[in-house]
């Protein structure tokens, strides 16, 4: 059978023990921290990672937030501007009628003023006429200042009895 030798057993065990201090202390302490660092990296890159999300999802609720309000402002400033628009036109309207209507009273008034002269100059040539009528029919000359009256007179009572004088 096998013999055990005891002496080559316990060399063994206790370089084997050397060893494993040996790595212990060079290799598996510096491994450990390094895991533990790695490890504590990862953590806090994670806890930025969600603390930068979080951010992210503030960010972008503001933006729609504030998205939001503009839309409703410029909505507000779109009905305000129709509603001058609509005041404008209104005034302008309203502007234009009263320019249209002191025009026809204008002219209106042009034309009463312009009939008169016209209706003058007709009773001034009537009046002539006349006086020339006369004058032929009896031959011979009536007072100037008689004529006239008595024509003026004659044209006076004409424009009474004529319907819508």
């Amino acid at each position: 059978m096998m013999e055990i030798n005891w002496v080559l057993l316990s060399v063994q065990v206790a370089t084997f023990l050397v060893a494993m201090v040996i790595i212990w202390k060079l290799f598996w302490g510096p491994l450990t921290k390094f895991m533990q660092e790695r490890s504590q990296q990862i953590e806090g890159d994670l806890k930025r990672a969600e603390t930068g999300k979080r951010e992210i999802e503030a960010m972008e609720a503001e933006y729609h937030r504030r998205l939001s309000e503009l839309e409703e402002r410029a909505q507000q400033e779109i009905k305000e501007a129709l509603a001058r628009g609509a005041q404008a036109k209104d005034q302008i309207m309203i502007e234009a009628r009263q320019e249209a209507k002191r025009i026809l009273d204008k002219a209106q008034s042009d034309l009463t003023l312009e009939r008169e002269r016209l209706l003058r100059e007709l009773r001034s040539h009537m009046t002539e006429i006349s006086l020339q009528a006369v004058e032929r029919l009896l031959g011979q000359g009536l007072d100037q200042n008689v004529q006239k009256r008595l024509l003026d007179q004659f044209l006076s009572d004409l424009e009474k009895v004529r319907p819508g004088a």
